[in-house]
This record gives structure tokens, C-alpha cells and sequence, in this order.
């Protein structure tokens, strides 16, 4: 049992590691993701003053779509992440079960053990305390 819990363990950890780096992953997308967004607002800005030329107008125009382009290829992204985030966590909780499982039986197992070793000794000491007949 001891070998079963320490297998279950090294799961555990192993799945608790590629959930956090699930959630680091996904937490990296959501902060680009808003830094296309504050760059999006920022042209917005630029567009709206009346004091630049067309030819800016045009620039914006166009670094727009590329940050529209990206925003959605990081919102699929961040999608599929949020996914994969989930699909760790179930299976990090999945592990910590089987954990609390193999626990469980290593603790019924040294219950036993202690429980027979304890009855062994009352045994001999029974037949000690007896003459022989």
C-alpha cells in the first residue's frame, strides 16, 4: 500500500504542475488579449482627432485589422485554453481523490496490522499465563 500511495502522489503533483501551467497559459492569453485591446482603443483615439491627416487615418486603418486579426486568433486561443484548463483541473481532482483513496486504505491496512499484532500479544500472553496442562 505504501507504494500505491506514493504513486498516487507523484500523480497528484504531476497533475497539480499542468494545472498551474494550464492557468498561467491561459492567464498569459487573457493579458494580450487586453493589451490588443488598449492598443485597439488607442488608434480608436488617434482616429477620432480631427487634426491628423488622412494618410494616418489610413495607417490606423490598417494596424486596426491586424489587431483585429490578432484579438480573435487570441480569444480561440484563450477559448481552447480555458478548455484544456478545465480538463486539468478535473484531472487534478480526479488524482487528489485517488490520493485520498489510497489513504484511506494505507491507514485501514496499519489498522489491521496494529489490530492483529495487538491480538498476537494478548494470545501469548494468555498462553504464557497458563501452565502447560
Amino acid at each position: 500500500m505504501p507504494g500505491q500511495h506514493r504513486k498516487c502522489r507523484r500523480i497528484e503533483d504531476v497533475q497539480r504542475q499542468l494545472h498551474r501551467r494550464a492557468e498561467a497559459e491561459l492567464a498569459r492569453l487573457e493579458r494580450a488579449l487586453e493589451a490588443a485591446a488598449v492598443e485597439r482603443r488607442d488608434i480608436f483615439a488617434v482616429m477620432n482627432n480631427e487634426t491628423f491627416a488622412p494618410v494616418v487615418v489610413a495607417a490606423a486603418a490598417r494596424r486596426l485589422r491586424v489587431i483585429d486579426e490578432a484579438m480573435a486568433r487570441l480569444r480561440r486561443e484563450a477559448d481552447a485554453q480555458r478548455a484544456r484548463t478545465l480538463e486539468a483541473a478535473m484531472r487534478l481532482k480526479h488524482a487528489e481523490r485517488l490520493t485520498e483513496s489510497a489513504d484511506r486504505q494505507a491507514r485501514a491496512q496499519s489498522e489491521r496490522s496494529a489490530l492483529d499484532e495487538a491480538l498476537e500479544a494478548a494470545i501469548a500472553r494468555g498462553c504464557a499465563s497458563f501452565p502447560p496442562a
